[in-house]
């Protein structure tokens, strides 16, 4: 009798599994003022490969405009208005994960508007009421001085859009400061 002794070899397979899709967090976030900005926003702590970048002008991505950029760093320059951003990000073959969304806040830029209500009056006793107009920005003070120039300018600690001139003895010249958030500084006529 002859004994076969066989053995089987193992059958060898293998499933690859990749890492589900995560898309991280950016980093960046600002307020600005319109037209001439830059501001730098970077993804970090994401699993996968970077397919795009998006913006919107909304919160909830609707009509999301894609941006063909796959590194983690996107800079965003001259906004006009708040824009939302984040990143599309893809492990292998899994579903494509969002990552937390940047907000680039926009302010409008300072406009100093124009005063109305200049007048002639006569020296000693008078009283003049000055109105701003036409403005963008909360008003920071109001100034005075003795020339157009605002040379030596006297600060008037006046918040409103109006504000009284009274009894003047010389000739005297006034504006308003404006401030519209993180933008510089604009002064009225």
């Amino acid at each position: 009798n002859s004994t076969t002794n066989c053995e089987s070899a193992p059958i060898m397979g293998s499933v690859a599994v990749n890492p589900a899709s995560v898309g991280g967090s950016i980093a960046g976030s600002a307020t600005v003022c319109a037209r001439t900005n830059s501001t730098l926003l970077t993804l970090t702590n994401h699993t996968g490969d970077i397919q795009k970048w998006q913006s919107a002008n909304n919160v909830n991505f609707t009509n999301a405009n894609d941006i063909a950029n796959t590194t983690n760093q996107f800079t965003a320059n001259n906004l006009t208005q708040t824009t939302y951003y984040r990143a599309i990000v893809k492990s292998g073959v899994c579903e494509t994960a969002n990552s937390t969304t940047a907000t680039v806040t926009v302010n409008a830029a300072s406009i100093g508007g124009n005063i109305t209500g200049a007048a002639t009056v006569c020296a000693g006793t008078n009283s003049t009421l000055l109105t701003l107009a036409n403005h963008t920005g909360d008003i920071q003070k109001w100034q005075s001085a003795d020339n157009v120039n605002f040379t030596n300018a006297n600060d008037i600690a006046n918040t409103t859009h109006q504000f009284t001139a009274t009894n003047l003895t010389q000739t005297t010249y006034y504006r308003a400061a404006v401030k519209s958030g993180v933008c510089s500084e604009a002064v009225s006529t």
